[in-house]
């Protein structure tokens, strides 16, 4: 209807112009005149009434199943007549707002509606019957769709892929009552009613014998309140920093983070996944985290010079938006090496740079210096733990903490590629094997099954053998559902 409104408020627009044009003594306005002259009001509504009086004329009428009642002319007759009514005053000079025009189409919208619907009625009581009962049994089939408690991943549950089974056999039964109501089917009989009713309980069938049988397909991630004080400690390890011979190592840190919470300690900006760092007496090791909500870096100690006297820092870092890991699931990835990353100019050009969500992002540490190399000489004789969920000073104190999730922790000592990188955070398990030499450990913090007890996993030991605990009681396994996965 709009369409057509707007079709005759362009056609007055243009014929004005055409007007104006003519008036100026230019030729051919006849001709342009006869041709863009269309969509007026009164052709809208003549229109409308050839509409009506092609379904009058050429309607079957009768009481036979597929044929409208004779009462379905007076439907036609009744909107016919006002239209005509409407007609002859346009005619006659009288100017049709929109509001009038609209409301007068649309009211021969419904009258032909009306005529349709008309044909149902004249149906036999037995074709009803079977009709009511079809449209009854697809509306059992769509409650079982809509009742959410039967649908998910949990013992009982019907898996939710099934659903679309449901709603095909509901629409197979609408289907077959139309195509009774409108005459395609002339003649319903029994059987095929109850051929129509079986296929359906067919498929109800199968969804119920779909129903999970356990647990089995229910994933956990574990959720860390590290605003209420809970952080993960895995100890202290040589094997967290030392990654080869002094100037000449490579690791690749590996991760997924979902955080839901920024640190709310006050003037902190800063949501640490996991540390091995300490400054004392100068800054040694290496740590991921978020910065000023969505800036995502790495830590890493190097020397400033060839004779070990210089300790720096670097922080390699790439934010797309702001809160750019929260509530969503993010793969961070961070690849370092003394001897420089192959693939770039020189064999010392590139230390180090990160990967995020499969692909190398934001800045790299172009150096060219082979002295510039990692330190970790402070981490070892201080024997630091590495911490999830927060960072540890040199007191032992909690700092720079977050709320939320941490999975697929993914500890290397050689540098992946960037095919492998993007395989990881595709889902590839590649080289996550506790016979691999070049992995140092893999924690996946994820349980599929029954919900796991807060005493049962407060310690949780890694693939090659290292420990975590779990640190406070501010933390809990959530089935995955409840959380938000961009992947």
């Amino acid at each position: 209807m709009k369409h057509l409104i707007n079709n005759w408020r362009g056609s007055t627009m243009l014929l004005s112009l055409l007007l104006i044009y003519c008036l100026t003594g230019l030729s051919a306005c006849d001709d342009i005149k006869d041709e863009y002259i269309t969509d007026t009001p009164l052709n809208l509504l003549q229109e409308k009434r050839t509409a009506l009086n092609y379904l009058l004329d050429n309607s079957e009428y009768g009481t036979a199943p597929g044929t409208y009642p004779e009462s379905g002319k007076d439907i036609l007759n009744s909107a016919i007549a006002e239209l005509d009514a409407l007609i002859a005053k346009v005619e006659a000079g009288e100017i049709l707002d929109e509001v009038t025009l609209e409301a007068a189409i649309a009211k021969v919208n419904q009258s032909i509606d009306k005529f349709n619907d008309s044909k149902y009625y004249n149906l036999s009581e037995e074709a009803r019957r079977y009709i009511n009962e079809l449209m009854a049994k697809a509306d059992d089939i769509r409650t079982i769709v809509s009742d959410e408690a039967k649908w998910g991943n949990h013992k009982g549950q019907y898996p939710v892929v099934n659903k679309s089974i449901l709603e095909g056999a509901a629409e197979d039964l609408d289907s077959m009552a139309d195509r009774i109501r409108t005459g395609e089917i002339t003649h319903i009989t029994q059987e095929m009613f109850n051929e129509a009713i079986a296929n359906a309980d067919k498929k109800i069938t199968q969804v119920e014998e779909s129903a999970w049988p356990d647990n089995s397909q229910i994933t956990w991630n574990l959720f860390v309140d590290g605003n209420k004080g809970s952080y993960i400690d895995f100890g202290y390890s040589e094997d967290y920093v030392k990654f080869g011979d002094d100037d000449n190592q490579a690791f690749t840190i590996e991760l997924w983070v979902n955080i839901k919470e920024y640190c709310n300690k006050s003037g902190e900006d800063n949501c640490t996944f996991l540390s091995t760092m300490t400054n004392d007496p100068y800054w040694s090791g290496w740590r991921t985290q978020d910065r000023t909500k969505g800036l995502l870096r790495t830590m890493v100690a190097h020397w400033q010079d060839d004779n070990h006297s210089k300790p720096e820092e670097w922080e390699p870092g790439w934010k797309k938006s702001d809160n750019w890991t929260k509530d969503r699931w993010t793969h961070y990835a961070f690849l370092f090496r003394d001897k420089g990353l192959p693939g770039f100019d020189t064999p010392t050009d590139v230390k180090c740079y990160s990967m995020i969500d499969g692909t190398r992002q934001g800045e790299i540490i172009r150096v060219g210096e082979a002295w510039r190399t990692y330190i970790n000489d402070n981490s070892i004789t201080n024997e630091v733990h590495m911490t999830g969920f927060c960072m540890k000073d040199n007191n032992g104190n909690r700092n720079e903490w977050f709320s939320g999730y941490i999975k697929k922790i993914r500890i290397w000592k050689t540098n992946r590629t960037e095919d492998q990188v993007y395989a990881s955070y595709a889902g590839s398990e590649e080289g996550v094997t506790a016979d691999n030499p070049n992995l140092v450990e893999a924690w996946d913090f994820e349980v599929k099954g029954d919900q796991p007890t807060q005493n049962d996993t407060r310690t949780i030991t890694g693939l090659k053998g290292h420990t975590a605990t779990l640190v406070g009681n501010n933390w809990q396994w959530v089935e995955t559902t409840t959380v938000t996965d961009n992947r």
